[in-house]
């Protein structure tokens, strides 16, 4: 039942688990690709080898059957000692993995998501997407190319407008977390660098991630953030992820 196209197979999982009772958004490089408006650039193409997706925190069980139906193996060590948070499964016919997140998004920061499985029909709303690709201590040039897609494709606004990238949820975010601000804006600042190498007119990609930058900074910040502000660099502010964590956000 797996389909061989990875874009293909991505929808059609969110479809199955829908079916199942249970809410899914993909994230990742094959979420990305369900984002290609007017004015696509070839340079945003490139190869997605596996599909990542979140679903609710009580999801395991819907999402151990329907994986099953498809054909998939579970990568039964990994789930008994992650599957409170993560699952993992593997498609050897194609030589790729399914990654699955419950409820939450959890690397170098946590995303939290469990009310946030709705709005588009098939992905994370832009605003999530492009916080898990700039929550990385270093994002690797596929991660900046699928933030400059997003910062192309996508105009600003408020979360609650649909298809947009909502400053708003940017805000939430990183004014509740002085970590989560610091890492996200310090990796916001690499973005026009990537957008240049990537678009012959990296203006408005440039212009975005100045409003954006000016928006977090604006942002009221509370007691807790300016407390943990006054420590600074000098403690650390974001988790390492562990080494089979590493590079699986496709």
């Amino acid at each position: 039942m797996i389909e061989p196209d990875v874009q293909v197979e991505g929808v059609a999982l969110i479809a199955a688990l829908a079916d199942a009772g249970a809410a899914a958004r993909l994230l990742g490089g094959v979420a990305i690709a369900q984002h290609r408006h007017e004015g696509w650039s070839a340079s945003f193409d490139r190869v997605y080898g596996d599909i990542d997706f979140v679903t609710g925190s009580r999801s395991r069980r819907a999402v151990e059957s329907v994986m099953a139906g498809r054909g998939y193996e579970a990568a039964q060590p990994f789930n008994r000692l992650h599957g409170d948070r993560r699952l993992l499964f593997l498609d050897h016919a194609h030589a790729r993995q399914v990654d699955v997140f419950l409820g939450r998004f959890s690397m170098c920061h946590v995303l939290e998501l469990d009310g946030r499985l709705a709005g588009h029909p098939t992905t994370l709303a832009p605003a999530d997407l492009l916080l898990t690709k700039l929550q990385v201590a270093e994002p690797d040039p596929k991660d900046l190319r699928d933030a400059v897609a997003l910062l192309h494709q996508h105009v600003l606004g408020s979360d609650r407008d649909g298809d947009v990238l909502g400053v708003d949820r940017l805000v939430e975010v990183t004014s509740a977390d002085w970590g989560w601000w610091t890492t996200f804006t310090d990796n916001l600042e690499r973005v026009p660098g990537a957008a240049a190498l990537l678009l012959d007119d990296a203006g408005v990609v440039e212009e975005r991630c100045a409003a954006i930058a000016s928006a977090l900074e604006a942002a009221p910040k509370g007691l807790r953030w300016r407390a943990r502000a006054k420590v600074g660099r000098r403690v650390p502010w974001r988790e390492q992820p562990e080494e089979h964590e590493a590079g699986i956000h496709g």
